[in-house]
Parts: structure tokens; sequence; C-alpha cells
């Protein structure tokens, strides 16, 4: 179960008994910033844990298609659009970037659409990309960290509502929570640094 920013805000005020000089949109700055810091940090460690996917079905070239609409990128390893095998299978042919006006068989984005080029018959491809991170605006949003990580949401928010009021506390609330941020990394899972490579004995 993810946490939400009720239970965060909950925690927040039994700890600092008075948040009464925050209001609801300040609160929303400041639980999204933490959010995208934990989700930077993550994301730095374990990409695979944020990467998503959508398919497209592609018949004639060149075909223009809507990127979904929470696409950010595909510059990290393992993203990209792959053909999909003919049994369903996921494939790793993956599509070169082209450009405008190309024959070659790939791809180029062009605003909010990708467009395929040189692909005349039916296949799938499956886009695997970097989803944008939507903010916080509600307090039953919930923040990208497991659910056992409720003490280090507590103490980035401590860190980010000192910093709002400029308290004298927030170096040392800084240290705590790096403190507990680094045990979190730390335990995170990470993919093995491992690189896959294509066998191409059969063709010697």
């Amino acid at each position: 179960m993810a946490i939400t920013l009720s239970t965060v805000r909950t925690r927040l005020e039994n700890r600092l008994k008075d948040i009464s000089d925050i209001d609801d949109a300040t609160l929303f700055q400041m639980a999204t910033d933490l959010n995208q810091h934990l989700f930077n940090e993550m994301f730095s460690l374990d990409p695979e844990r944020f990467i998503t996917t959508q398919s497209y079905t592609v018949t004639s070239s060149p075909s223009t298609q809507a990127l979904p609409s929470d696409f950010r990128d595909v510059q990290e390893d393992g993203c990209g659009f792959f053909i999909q095998q003919e049994d369903g299978d996921p494939g790793d042919d993956e599509l070169t970037l082209t450009g405008y006006g190309s024959e070659d068989r790939g791809y180029y984005i062009n605003g909010t659409n990708v467009v395929f080029t040189g692909i005349n018959d039916s296949i799938t491809v499956v886009l695997r990309y970097v989803p944008t991170l939507d903010d916080i605006d509600s307090t039953s949003d919930t923040f990208v960290v497991p659910d056992e990580n409720k003490e280090l949401l507590l103490e980035g928010m401590v860190l980010y509502y000192y910093r709002y009021e400029e308290d004298q506390r927030e170096f040392e609330q800084d240290q705590r929570f790096v403190r507990i941020l680094q045990r979190f990394l730390d335990k995170l899972r990470k993919t093995p640094n491992n690189f896959y490579r294509k066998d191409n004995s059969s063709i010697y």
C-alpha cells in the first residue's frame, strides 16, 4: 500500500504540533518537491523500477501516433522503440532514430507524437520510456517510496518545512534526512551491473 500525503501530514502535525502556517498549496508544493527528489535518487540507482511501456500497431510509412501523456524521454538504457515478435514475446530489435521524410526503418519524435518511418508491414512496436512524475495536489496522492519508509518522508517534510520557515534548525534536519535517505538507498534493490550482448554466433 502506497503512502499518502494525508498519512505524512498527520505525522508531521504530531511531530511539529502546529503547522497551521502552511496552507494546502504550500504543503502540496513541499510534498511534490520531496517526491521528485526521491524519484531522482531512486531512478539513478534502478531505472527499471520506473520504466513504463506502451504498444503501437504500425502498418504504413509514415505513421504518426500520439506519445503517452506522461512521456518524458527514452534516453536511459533499456528504453526505446522495440519490435515485438510475431508470437507476442518481447523482442530486442530496436528501431533507430530517423527523421522527416526518411524511408529508413525507424522513428522520430515530433512534439507530442512519434512518427514511424520505413515500415510497410503490420508490426507491433513496444515503447519503453521514462515517465514524468505527477505533482502532488491532493492529500490522497501517494509518494514513490515503498510503504515501509514513512520515517524517511516525515524527516523530508520536516526539512522542507524548516526551509519554508527559514528556521535555523534546517541544517541539523538536513543532516538527519541525508542519513536516513542514505540508509534507504543502500537497501534499495539495484539492478546487477551486467551488460546484455546479443548472440551472434549463428552468423559464423
